[in-house]
């Protein structure tokens, strides 16, 4: 019985060129896969990603410090090793930064963070 010698071609759906095997010559899409809606954006789409990848970075950075500030601060030398970690971030974060937090801290945090644990002792109590 004679076999069909003919090789089933894939047409890609990103660059619609015809194709056999497992990617696209051209794109390099796998088995001629759908356009990927992260794939695009060009330039200015992938350096707003990172852009806005360093914000979020920051901001959790910033959280992370405030809670190591203020868990190292209300326990004493019972967290030594967070005492250890702001010493060494302290070292590296320019002294106008950490006079801005100070500044923050002393208006708007502390009375946050006071409000907070006095809504938490009512509640559990």
């Amino acid at each position: 019985m004679p076999r069909n010698v003919r090789k089933a071609y894939i047409v890609c759906r990103r660059c619609n060129t015809r194709f056999t095997g497992g990617y696209c010559p051209y794109c390099g899409a796998e088995n001629g896969a759908a356009r990927s809606v992260l794939g695009r954006g060009g330039l200015i789409g992938g350096l707003l990603r990172f852009l806005f990848s360093l914000v979020i970075l920051a901001i959790i950075l910033s959280i992370a410090f405030i809670v190591l500030d203020y868990s190292a601060s209300a326990s004493g030398d019972a967290h030594g090793a967070a005492r250890a970690i702001l010493d060494s971030a302290r070292y590296a974060i320019p002294a106008s930064v950490l006079d801005f937090y100070a500044s923050i801290k002393a208006q708007f945090l502390d009375r946050w963070i006071t409000q907070i644990i006095e809504f938490f002792r009512v509640l559990f109590s």
